[in-house]
């Protein structure tokens, strides 16, 4: 053969015809152990129940089942309605089941749902609904500046700074990224890209989000404790456009998730009653909030910033601040005692690994 392919471990190799058994495998299944992709099935056979080869499926699961956009679902109190189509055979078009939620939820409609079984816990109903939006508990104001190092250097109407570092989205990034260039990447020639690319792409994506989902739900649940009612953010539009820090560091900036930062801060300060605008953060990484004056010189360093008019702050905490006086038209510190408080920082505590290869 010029290529082969396993019907018992779907390992294929090049060019194959279909029900063949590899040479790993075609002498005799006890020396089956010897194909790297299904080593486990000698373990299944003799006895151990916990021995999952690749490509077979739980006994005790089933597939799950999901409509989307609310077609061919029905929720009436506690009673679920779904529709079967118009193809069965037995006739059964519809089937009603009764189900269990949250009381303290209004919704306005079902937007998807999906069943689930498994011997575990039985059958099981996830509903994704959309909500009312809620009223604001207060009149405060709070600007927030998007980064990399600092994802979120927010600003408050009393002169109170919160940073949420990004250094662990930062570091799931590179080490994805060195893991990617071990895989062959799609070219001009040929854009397709590979199942192992693919794979390395949806790990990635899954990771970083599990992370902006955890900052981003934290500090809007801290604005509506505080009595938040609007949240501005700073306008990145075309930032791709505009920056250009050399090849590797574009790379990282063009791949930082701000958009979806910002969707993720805007739908879920909604669900609180929080408006969220967005305002022009031209130069307000280099303008001094005390003097106003533009100098790119004035970062000295990544964190720092050191004006000659005696101004002196963390270069986050300098720009966020512009960007409060921005959208309000006035100063957080005017507001305040006048003088910056120490940055408080939060840092992500996941409590489990976050990046794996294999």
């Amino acid at each position: 053969l010029v290529g082969w392919r396993c019907f018992i471990c779907r390992y294929s190799s090049g060019l194959y015809l279909p029900k063949k058994v590899c040479f790993k495998c075609r002498r005799s299944f006890k020396e089956i152990s010897r194909c790297p992709k299904c080593a486990r099935y000698p373990l299944k056979k003799g006895g151990h129940a916990d021995a999952r080869p690749p490509g077979f499926r739980r006994k005790t699961s089933y597939s799950g089942l999901r409509y989307y956009d609310g077609y061919g679902v029905v929720l009436d109190g506690d009673q679920l309605t779904l529709s079967l189509g118009l193809s069965r055979l037995d006739g059964v078009r519809q089937v009603t089941v009764r189900v269990k939620y949250r009381d303290d939820v209004v919704f306005r409609r079902v937007v998807n749902v999906l069943l689930t079984y498994d011997t575990k816990n039985g059958m099981e109903a996830h509903l994704v609904v959309e909500v009312e939006d809620g009223q604001a508990n207060g009149t405060r104001k709070v600007a927030i500046d998007l980064g990399e190092t600092q994802a979120i250097s927010a600003m408050f109407d009393d002169g109170t700074d919160l940073l949420y570092s990004g250094r662990e989205i930062k570091a799931i990034r590179r080490y994805w990224q060195k893991v990617r260039t071990k895989v062959k990447p799609p070219t001009a020639e040929n854009c397709k890209k590979s199942r192992r690319y693919h794979q390395i792409e949806r790990k990635e994506s899954r990771q970083v989000n599990h992370l902006l989902q955890l900052i981003s739900k934290d500090f809007v649940e801290r604005c509506d404790q505080i009595g938040v009612n609007t949240i501005a953010i700073g306008k990145l539009t075309g930032i791709r456009e505009k920056i250009d820090y050399g090849e590797r560091l574009n790379q990282r900036l063009h791949a930082w998730p701000f958009a979806k930062l910002t969707n993720m801060i805007t739908y879920k300060a909604k669900r609180y009653g929080i408006q969220v605008i967005q305002v022009d953060e031209a130069y307000s990484s280099q303008t001094c909030h005390a003097c106003r004056k533009v100098a790119k010189a004035n970062r000295k360093t990544r964190g720092s910033y050191a004006c000659a008019c005696g101004w002196h702050t963390h270069a986050d905490v300098n720009s966020s601040a512009n960007l409060f006086q921005s959208a309000f038209q006035v100063s957080p510190l005017t507001r305040s005692s006048g003088d910056v408080a120490s940055p408080v920082v939060v840092s992500l505590i996941t409590q489990r690994h976050m990046v794996c290869e294999a």
